[in-house]
């Protein structure tokens, strides 16, 4: 009986894993209409927009989380998306595309200040506790990042981005008519989008109850892997769409999102305190620090990410899978 009920819930998690897909799906399509009523670059709608939309479901598992007490699931959601977006979602576009350019100075050079912002909770919880004021200091870089550097990408990358799409006049004169519908579409995608991660997460902790898994594995993989989903999605149909600027858009975006504005939200509702201090989470640091370093490597010494790069990221992710079940 306890094993058919199991089985059942992981179906669920399944279908509302799916529903995240479609949710973010008709995200980006609406965003897409409204960007061409309203004349924005497409690098811009990514990084303003659909990199915040991609990560509601992480939001809203912190916030959750943060309010029931639970602080694994908050840095193992955050930890686990990140890991994810590097490894299963860039390393899979990789693979999908055959290779990812990553084209620009500008964008070559915020790779560093994005893992900045990325290890910046990590060295905030040193001491065990992440308060209130260290969240407003996090949600404080949020808007600094958010004000510069994706601003600088929009004008940038965004420009030429624009200037190279065969579609720029019909961009350029396409009516507004029509936007309001656009955006009901929108905040109907949102919102199926935060239940389906709402439901995803209750889920997960009744399949770790019974599996009798720890807590801090269901937020490392389970959690993360499903709310990091729409990011997948959205990688794939912008290298399959040849967009890779807003493929590296999304996934610079997610993270940053993930680290400070995430991190920085859950603190401020409920300070979050590791009794174990960070042993149990040393890990997923050094693997995630590893993945973005190789990612780095690979992206300046070709100026691309080729496919068997892609599988090397895969590779770790896995690798990461397997030792973290073993000391389970």
């Amino acid at each position: 009986m306890e094993r058919m009920l199991v089985t059942m819930q992981v179906a669920l998690l399944i279908v509302f894993c799916l529903t995240l897909v479609k949710s973010t799906e008709i995200i980006v399509v609406a965003v897409r209409n409204l960007a061409r009523r309203s004349r924005l670059g497409t690098f811009s709608v990514t990084a303003f927009i659909l990199a915040l939309a991609t990560s509601l479901p992480e939001l809203v598992v912190g916030i959750t989380a943060s309010i029931e007490g639970l602080p694994e699931v908050v840095l193992g959601n955050i930890l686990g998306s990140n890991i994810a977006d590097i490894s299963l979602v860039i390393g899979g576009a990789a693979i999908a595309a055959g290779s990812l350019r990553v084209s620009g100075a500008a964008l070559k050079r915020d790779i560093y200040m994005t893992f900045g912002a990325a290890i910046l909770p990590v060295l905030l919880i040193a001491d065990h506790v992440l308060s209130a004021a260290d969240g407003l200091v996090l949600l404080v870089v949020y808007v600094f990042f958010v004000m510069t550097i994706l601003r600088k990408h929009a004008r940038e990358v965004g420009e030429q981005a624009m200037s190279e799409s065969p579609m720029k006049r019909l961009l350029l004169t396409v009516s507004k008519r029509g936007g309001r519908t656009d955006l009901l579409k929108f905040l109907l995608g949102v919102g199926f989008l935060v239940l389906s991660s709402h439901m995803v997460v209750q889920l997960a902790q009744d399949i770790s109850l019974g599996l009798k898994l720890p807590i801090l594995l269901v937020g490392l993989f389970l959690v993360a892997v499903g709310t990091s989903l729409p990011e997948l999605v959205f990688e794939m149909k912008a290298v399959l769409a040849h967009q890779t600027s807003m493929a590296y858009g999304d996934l610079l975006g997610s993270i940053v999102a993930n680290a400070t504005l995430i991190t920085g939200v859950s603190a401020v509702i409920h300070p979050i305190r590791l009794d174990n201090g960070l042993t149990p989470y040393y890990t997923a640091i050094g693997v995630f620090v590893l993945l973005y370093l190789l990612f780095i490597l690979f992206g300046r010494s070709k100026s691309k990410l080729t496919r068997w790069e892609g599988m090397i990221l895969l590779f770790v992710y896995f690798g990461f899978v397997v030792i973290e079940l073993a000391r389970a």
